[in-house]
């Protein structure tokens, strides 16, 4: 059975039990039938001041959301950035959340024109809640998908709608549920109690001072109406899904070149707490070569890479290349964003250099090159480690730059598939003209693609 005819069903039962306690109790004055409750709806419709009172909440509602989301969103970038200002404000937004709404109000009454006071009951209701379930989702966020976005240069709106803001939906919208619950409530006790010239709360008081129950009840029904629809809006939104972002046109120039500048690292040192990974290390890359690096692990493979793509900074020495801000790279770990498919995560990198229609066609080229074509229109949850690792090794592949820097690309890969993807990369390559820095365990690997093997 459908949700929504088990809620309709459960509204005509309530609806019967009220109708028949109306009718047991005979107090119509204090206890209105359903006919006459319907009445008291419809003579609303029609009163001057309806449409007047329902903007005025209405208004108010809006506007406290969207004054606490503004505070609380910086808030919570300034509580992520700096821990020590979270810590000293986190008492009080406790103290916030606990004292009652109704402490709120009485004080605001001594102080604040009555007007004023449903917009501060509201800001002060909802900003807590959104400020730490925004906090929470910012320091939460994958600094690895971060990282992905600023090597393969995704563009700001991309970036934010495809990286942030994925990350930090179900926290965003867990806060806005909370807040707007607690909130719309607060907004019409508020107007309760201050006597607004307008709002629902303002018509509730009045109707209960001539003690009209029908019209009371009436302006109640009114109320959970608009809190169904706030949340119902609230809803419709967390599933709103955006589309990457396009350049209109093919930049020309950018399309894929072969590398020209060597890469230089002279006396390069590097390491965590007294232990160095890296220990005056020198090394010249020279454009156009496939070098595979090898070592045991914990030997530096990994921050070798980090280094020359800038993810990391040495303790001491230089890393010199004209070319050093243009990489595609393959992760540790495929790095792919739940939420696209197979083919958007590749064309994301792409599109702010190409149109939609030739980054889908570069996209298609580097599946195929990692036998991933047919499964496009899969996201990553659907796929095996070894088929996101392949998808994260086509995103570098098609991305256009002179220099490719591939962290253990062919992990998890059995040896008649990487045998064949090696061959088609040899093949790019030789048309490119690539700079290829990468990493592996396997001595067959390297032998088969690294035209200079480098023993770390």
């Amino acid at each position: 059975m459908k949700k929504g005819l088990i809620s309709f069903i459960s509204i005509c039962l309530l609806l019967l039990v009220w109708q028949l306690t109306a009718l047991s109790m005979d107090q119509p004055e204090l206890i209105p039938s359903v006919p006459d409750l319907i009445k008291a709806l419809f003579q609303l419709f029609a009163t001057g001041t309806f449409y007047k009172s329902i903007f005025a909440t209405v208004l108010r509602g809006i506007s406290g959301i969207l004054l606490s989301f503004a505070a609380a969103i910086t808030a919570a970038f300034l509580f992520a950035r700096y821990e020590l200002l979270y810590e000293l404000s986190r008492p009080l937004l406790t103290i916030m959340r606990s004292v009652p709404v109704i402490s709120f109000i009485l004080l605001a009454l001594i102080f604040l024109d009555p007007e004023g006071i449903p917009l501060m009951i509201a800001f002060l209701t909802m900003f807590p809640l959104l400020a730490e379930n925004l906090t929470k989702g910012i320091i939460n966020l994958n600094p690895g998908l971060s990282i992905m976005a600023d090597q393969f240069r995704i563009s700001r709106k991309n970036k934010l709608m495809h990286i942030f803001y994925p990350q930090l939906k179900p926290f965003l919208f867990s806060g806005l549920t909370s807040a707007i619950g607690f909130g719309w409530r607060a907004i019409i006790m508020g107007e309760v109690l201050s006597q607004c010239a307008f709002g629902i709360g303002g018509e509730m008081k009045r109707a209960q001072l001539f003690i009209s129950v029908p019209e009371l009840i009436a302006w109640t029904i009114i109320a959970i109406l608009i809190s169904f629809f706030f949340d119902k809006g609230i809803n419709l939104l967390s599933k709103v899904k955006w589309n990457i972002q396009f350049s209109n046109t093919t930049r020309v120039n950018d399309k894929h070149h072969p590398s020209t500048y060597p890469i230089k690292m002279t006396d390069v040192t590097f390491g965590y707490g007294k232990a160095n990974i890296l220990s005056h290390f020198s090394y010249t890359f020279e454009p156009g070569e496939i070098y595979g690096i090898k070592a045991p692990s914990g030997r530096g493979k990994t921050t070798l890479l980090n280094l020359l793509n800038g993810s990391l900074k040495p303790i001491s020495g230089e890393i010199n290349s004209e070319q050093l801000q243009f990489f595609s790279v393959v992760f540790q770990e495929p790095e792919l964003l739940p939420h696209l498919t197979v083919m958007q995560n590749i064309c994301l990198p792409l599109a702010s250099r190409y149109s939609s229609a030739y980054s889908e066609q570069e996209a298609s080229s580097a599946l195929e090159i990692v036998e991933m074509e047919i499964f496009q229109d899969r996201y990553p949850n659907e796929l095996s480690y070894g088929q996101q690792q392949r998808v994260s090794l086509a995103r570098a592949l098609a991305y256009p730059v002179a220099i490719m820097l591939l962290d253990e690309p062919f992990k998890g890969l059995d040896k008649a598939l990487v045998i064949r993807i090696i061959n088609r990369i040899i093949t790019q390559q030789s048309h490119r003209q690539q700079t290829i820095i990468f990493t592996s365990h396997n001595e067959e690997e390297i032998g088969r693609l690294a035209s200079i093997s480098i023993q770390l």
